[in-house]
């Protein structure tokens, strides 16, 4: 007679993903199809500021792979590929309220992302204007000592794109 434990590990495993699936509610899905980075490691603690995602039933952990986006109002950004000098950025436009790699809590599914929310840059970061572009299509930051260009995103067929302004400096 077979064992049924391995049955069992596997009815457990998929439990605890379907119960991880139906307790969040995905957000900016068109990111889905961008490579994705996960931030092992960092402290599972929330800082003030941060949503918290819905808890996960006893027994039940979520990680979640975020990719380098900022969200500021309505616009979402993601870090472009372009390197950036300090000598094009503007005034400060906003800080970021809420780094979520270091507000990861396993025993929470995915948070709300609201204004001010960034994936990797740290709570209280400076948001820079970048010399001749609107902020609603391109800003800097710096993470970890270095800038990092965020550019506007819109979804293209369920897919993100950079909005065009984005990609073009604006004539001046």
């Amino acid at each position: 007679m077979k064992s049924a434990r391995p049955y069992l590990a596997l009815a457990a495993c998929l439990a605890a993903c379907l119960a991880a699936c139906a307790t969040t509610t995905p957000q900016h899905a068109g990111t889905a199809a961008l490579t994705t980075v996960h931030a092992p490691g960092r402290p599972a603690h929330t800082r003030a500021g941060c949503p918290l995602g819905r808890l996960l039933p006893p027994g039940v952990a979520a990680a979640v792979d975020y990719v380098d986006f900022l969200q500021l109002g309505r616009t979402f950004y993601l870090a472009g590929p372009e390197p950036i000098k300090a000598s094009q950025l503007g005034s400060v436009i906003a800080h970021v309220r809420c780094s979520l790699a270091t507000a990861e809590d396993y025993r929470r599914g995915a948070p709300p992302i609201v204004s001010g929310t960034a994936a990797f840059l740290a709570a209280g970061s400076a948001v820079y204007q970048v010399h001749g572009y609107l902020p609603s299509c391109r800003v800097a930051a710096y993470m970890d000592g270095k800038l990092q260009v965020y550019l506007a995103q819109t979804t293209v067929h369920h897919h993100t794109a950079a909005i065009p302004c984005a990609l073009h400096r604006q004539p001046g």
